[in-house]
């Protein structure tokens, strides 16, 4: 076993190097980063290697065989499929009454937070913690109050690669859903955060979060149109100040289970 950065991170990385079919597929290189402590899984911290041992990728992957962490093995797979439309799409898995509900959302990247800050971490000098954005009113928030520990699934076409990442699921903005210690709405950091993101929004994506139509509910059409202001703009051309719904999300992930599918 091999740990990387601060002391609280213990994590027992186990693998396996064979084949076996399911669907018809091959399944290779199945690498699964457990965390202990699962019981303080709320600020627990993933940055362990794929040591040597547990990852051989120089034989029939395209690293030429080197060591490396979650973070830096993610990294490459971002840069091989960063031209492929929708490759920063993820599913992410929440629980309500004890049943998954799954949906896709855009990753945004990861926040580069203050090295002081309590949710800063880095795994070879790379942020961690990973960048997303809901509404407020969105079915998702309420699941949260549930269970804020989530899993993202994120699946590369190009090298057939699968990453599983779990960790606590963190909401800023409009009250962060709940009294909960995952709403950080007082954080300046985190605010100016937020307020960047709806900045960086495409103009779609803003005026979504203006329409008074609740994501996940039966769409009734009104009466009179909702006047929307266009692209989220206002007469200047610049973004009109940040709603309460619109929430910055972040997954801070605890566990990460790497698959590569050949075959």
């Amino acid at each position: 076993m091999r740990t990387r950065g601060s002391p609280l991170f213990f994590l027992c990385l186990a693998s396996t190097q064979h084949h076996r079919t399911a669907h018809g597929l091959s399944l290779l290189n199945r690498t699964r980063l457990l965390s202990g402590l699962a019981s303080s899984i709320s600020r627990q911290r993933v940055a362990a290697l794929f040591s040597s041992e547990s990852m051989t990728m120089g034989d029939d992957g395209d690293h030429d065989g080197k060591s490396l962490s979650w973070r830096s093995l993610l990294e490459i797979s971002i840069a091989k499929s960063r031209k492929i439309r929708g490759s920063n799409y993820v599913q992410i898995s929440t629980v309500e009454d004890g049943e998954p509900r799954c949906r896709t959302v855009v990753f945004r990247g990861f926040q580069k937070l203050p090295s002081d800050h309590s949710l800063s971490n880095e795994c070879d000098s790379l942020p961690t913690t990973m960048k997303m954005c809901t509404d407020l009113r969105s079915k998702k928030v309420t699941q949260h109050k549930e269970q804020p520990i989530a899993e993202m699934v994120w699946w590369f076409p190009k090298t057939s690669e699968q990453y599983r990442i779990r960790g606590m699921l963190i909401l800023v903005g409009g009250g962060g859903g709940g009294d909960d210690s995952s709403s950080d709405d007082n954080d300046k950091v985190l605010a100016i955060a937020r307020k960047e993101l709806w900045g960086n929004l495409s103009d779609p994506a803003r005026e979504s979060f203006l329409s008074t139509i609740v994501p996940g509910e039966a769409y009734v059409e009104e009466e009179a149109p909702q006047m929307i202001p266009t692209g989220g703009r206002d007469e200047d051309g610049k973004p009109v100040p940040v709603p309460e719904n619109f929430l910055l999300m972040f997954l801070d992930p605890t566990n990460v289970d790497y698959l590569r599918l050949t075959g």
